[in-house]
């Protein structure tokens, strides 16, 4: 051959290689979603393929993928949205003995981006649409024609961007293949986390435009999108022929069938979502499965046990998750569903439960592609906390007091533990009554032991002090009154106060009241908190009449005024003392129980004039008493 074709022919080599690894034949299904971000006019897109993890190459495995956003009632081209791959996770298959002999090997990877989309321009009430094209199918599906020719279209509507809408999102499928002429289910449905209705329905999938040339879609002018070629004798209620054929629970989105032809068979399930009677949006799921051969040997059913019992109800509590087992053999295999999906990695014949829900156990041949069975449920749910709360008579005790703190009742359940806190320190005390003894906080946990459940409650305990203070004792002249002025600290504002007794007292009540005794008397004083804590204190009221202090006296002993006497010096007079002329103390006394009688040094004194200081209770006296012959 001449080198003037060998060059033609190297370029024609290498384009279909490149037009081959541009080729989709990896992606067996997917999806699209839509949803409003927490900032105004900002929107999220996700796009969900699956993947035949067999054919997938890092150079036919897009990076990026553009969507395209029109409008419905005219097919305008509004906007665009270029989103990234940003992961891959594997589908659990729960018969992994038929997967490894069919080489089924599933993936799913995400596609997320942002969009900013200004809510005025998008208020047409017929809504919009968001598209996403690609070339081409795998070449051996059954029952479209020329699948190798036909490219795939996600699609889904959206409502005006006016109405606040997430687009309904589809769960994880389990990974899944079906057994020729045995009863097949399949969880297909979805959620909308704004609570709207969905319906589903099958519909036939799109082609597109793409085509082998042209494998990416773009924006070009196009007349909608057309679907596959369906297959002779195929039509959208037989895309998987069987007896009864492919079906789909329109409420739900489970399907259902008893497939009886081989092969592989793509399909689309079609989710709208309406609001108060009106269809708002809706979302399309492309997707395939295999029908194969398998072995009628089925395992016998499994049952699944708690704490070694057969169980169909379970409560448990997040802070003592539970253990779910069946019965083990080398000879089988395990997959644990929640809520009929598969959970990644739950392969034994145990599984630790963290999650409420529906749980079922798939068992099937470790080595032989044969139908597995599945238990019955196993409703999980929390279970009721226990009660815990913390009651006392108070929320204060006096000092030198206790309180008692007691759980619910007082009683101990059976099978509750009763744990107490202070100042998140454990303490050393496990009954459902506790005696306090200092203020602080104070929590109460009680746990049910099978089901680990627990509550709590909270206390802050105040002690409350409370003193009362009076001097000793006071004096009074007779006809004079007098104020009570205690002492009183206390933590708490509402206090009561009583004086005994009320002779001489006008209003007994009072913190500070007024006395007028007519003799000396002793008063108390209770103070009494709105808790009950009181505290007493006493104080001597000496009343004393008028000193009279004589001016003169003849200690000579005829028996007529021989003495310096002080009439009611009695509990008055604390000191006194007499001087001479010459400064020279001649009478000196501490109290004045006995008289001076004019005597100094064993000798009556000169007569003349002699100085006093006398120190009484309420004042002090200066003056002169006259001695006479």
């Amino acid at each position: 051959m001449s080198r003037r074709y060998l060059l033609p022919l190297y370029i024609l080599i290498v384009f279909l290689c490149i037009a081959q690894s541009a080729w989709a034949r990896h992606i067996v299904g997917g999806e699209l979603a839509f949803k409003p971000t927490a900032t105004p006019n900002r929107y999220e897109i996700t796009m969900i393929q699956y993947w035949d993890e067999n054919t997938l190459t890092n150079m036919n495995r897009d990076q990026t993928a553009e969507v395209l956003i029109y409008r419905k009632r005219d097919n305008r081209l509004m906007d665009r949205a270029t989103i990234s791959f940003v992961s891959a996770r594997n589908i659990s298959y729960q018969n992994r003995a038929c997967a490894a002999y069919r080489s089924l090997r599933t993936l799913e990877g995400t596609y997320r981006g942002f969009v900013t989309l200004n809510t005025s321009g998008y208020n047409d009430p017929d809504g919009y649409y968001l598209v996403w094209e690609r070339c081409c199918r795998n070449d051996d599906i059954n029952n479209i024609l020329q699948p190798g020719d036909s490219g795939m279209t996600f699609y889904l509507e959206v409502p005006p961007l006016t109405v606040q809408d997430a687009s309904p999102r589809f769960t994880t499928p389990n990974g899944a293949y079906i057994c020729i002429d045995q009863p097949f289910k399949l969880t297909m449905g979805a959620t909308d986390q704004d609570g709207d209705e969905l319906r589903y329905s099958l519909v036939a999938p799109m082609r597109g435009n793409t085509s082998r040339s042209f494998p990416l879609g773009d924006d070009s002018p196009k007349q909608g999108y057309p679907f596959v070629l369906l297959a002779p004798g195929i039509t959208i209620g037989t895309m998987i022929p069987g007896n009864p054929s492919l079906q789909i629970n329109t409420s739900t989105g489970e399907l259902s069938l008893t497939a009886n032809s081989l092969g592989l068979y793509v399909f689309a399930i079609q989710c709208e979502e309406y609001r108060n009677g009106k269809r708002i949006g809706l979302v399309r799921r492309d997707f395939q499965l295999l029908v194969i051969e398998c072995s009628q040997t089925t395992p016998p059913e499994p049952t699944i046990t708690y704490n070694n019992q057969e169980a169909v109800e379970v409560t448990f509590c997040p802070e003592k998750p539970i253990e779910l087992s069946t019965s083990e053999s080398p000879d089988w295999a395990y997959q644990w569903q929640l809520n009929g999906q598969n959970i990644q990695g739950a392969t034994t014949n145990k599984i630790t439960v963290q999650d409420t829900g529906r749980y079922t156990v798939v068992k099937s041949f470790r080595t032989i592609c044969s139908r597995d069975t599945a238990s019955e449920p196993v409703e999980v749910s929390y279970g009721t906390p226990p009660p815990a709360n913390i009651h006392t008579p108070s929320d204060a005790f006096c000092a030198g007091h206790t309180l008692l703190l007691t759980a619910n009742d007082g009683s101990r359940t059976p099978g509750h533990t009763y744990t107490w806190y202070k100042e998140n320190e454990k303490m050393n005390a496990a009954d459902p009554a506790l005696t306090v003894q200092a203020a602080g906080m104070y929590v109460l946990r009680v746990s049910e032991d099978n089901t680990g459940c627990a509550a709590a409650d909270t206390v802050l305990v105040r002690e409350e002090n409370l003193e009362v203070k009076l001097p000793a004792s006071m004096s009074v002249q007779l006809g004079k009154s007098a104020q009570l002025q205690p002492s009183v600290v206390s933590t708490s504002t509402d206090l009561t106060y009583h004086w005994t007794p009320t002779e001489g007292m006008q209003d007994n009540t009072l913190p500070d009241p007024t006395v007028l005794p007519t003799e000396t008397t002793t008063y108390t004083l209770r103070v009494l908190s709105a808790l009950g804590c009181f505290a007493e204190a006493t104080i001597l009221i000496n009343v004393f009449d008028k000193l009279y202090i004589p001016d003169a006296f003849s200690p000579n002993g005829d028996g007529i005024n021989d003495s310096f006497e002080i009439a009611n010096a009695k509990h008055q007079v604390e000191e006194i003392q007499i001087y001479n002329r010459w400064g020279e103390i001649v009478f000196y006394s501490r109290g004045y129980t006995n008289p001076w009688d004019g005597v100094y040094k064993g000798k009556v004194v000169e007569p003349g004039s002699y100085t006093y200081i006398i120190k009484a209770a309420f004042q002090t006296f200066k003056g002169q008493v006259l001695i006479l012959k």
